[in-house]
């Protein structure tokens, strides 16, 4: 709460660019196109995701939070909607595999995209074009990502997710993206650092709705740590914030 929300680098998966049927394709291929091309490129580097610099939201109601909790933790905000569209947030778009949306995303990107963008992006050359910052949003139904440094398959749209994306295409303070077979931890560590000095995202305690912790028994230390956070706020303030903090034992027995 002290510092706002802090946009890390996290790592997305992008292996419903290329359908599994179209790799099975390509030995029978003579010829190469742009995306047999791009394809065994991606194969060949082992490129199957993109980190962004982002923060998260859930747009979902009080009674399924404890569903949400249980996954990535049982400590956190629940931020008033105008709030989230004041700081540019933005719902992401849900790609399922059979509809024409995908097919429409890998028409733009064959007309918007170099042939050599695999060569540009191991050199770090490829700009944030359309194509990149388009991606930031998307996101299939259903697929892989890692939890406590194991992986997971998970029904993304489950989420409602809302996302703050900061970019730095002015200053160049830190990278608009990471390709994750290329960034090492310590890469990503010192990108992490420049984002939460100049990308964080700051709100006001008007903002929030809700302050959630696991248990009742946590209740007592969330207080004091707010009463030190907002010392120097009128005292009705934060009384006001002090009212918002709620245990999820009490949302899975009353809601």
């Amino acid at each position: 709460m002290e510092n706002g929300f802090w946009p890390r680098y996290c790592s997305e998966d992008i292996e419903w660019l290329i359908p599994k049927d179209f790799k099975n394709e390509l030995e029978k291929q003579e010829e190469d196109n742009f995306w047999e091309t791009l394809t065994k490129e991606l194969i060949k580097y082992n490129i199957n995701s993109i980190a962004y610099p982002m923060s998260c939201f859930c747009d979902i109601p009080l009674s399924k939070i404890t569903a949400h909790t249980d996954f990535y933790g049982g400590f956190g905000l629940g931020m008033t909607k105008e709030w989230g569209i004041r700081k540019g947030l933005n719902p992401i778009f849900y790609l399922s595999d059979n509809s024409i949306i995908p097919n429409l995303i890998r028409n733009f990107i064959l007309k918007n995209i170099p042939a050599d963008a695999i060569n540009l992006l191991i050199s770090r050359e490829l700009s944030p074009n359309i194509v990149l910052r388009l991606m930031k949003f998307l996101k299939p139904l259903r697929g892989k990502m890692k939890v406590n440094g194991k992986e997971v398959t998970k029904n993304f749209d489950e989420e409602c997710e809302w996302r703050y994306v900061p970019t730095s295409d002015e200053n160049n303070l830190f990278p608009n993206f990471l390709p994750n077979f290329l960034a090492n931890n310590e890469e990503l560590q010192d990108s992490n650092i420049v984002t939460k000095k100049v990308a964080s995202l700051n709100f006001e305690p008007s903002d929030i709705k809700y302050i959630f912790v696991p248990e009742d028994s946590n209740i007592p230390t969330i207080i004091n740590k707010i009463n030190i956070i907002f010392t120097d706020y009128p005292e009705h303030e934060r009384l006001l914030l002090l009212s918002k903090v709620i245990s999820l034992d009490t949302i899975r027995k009353d809601f």
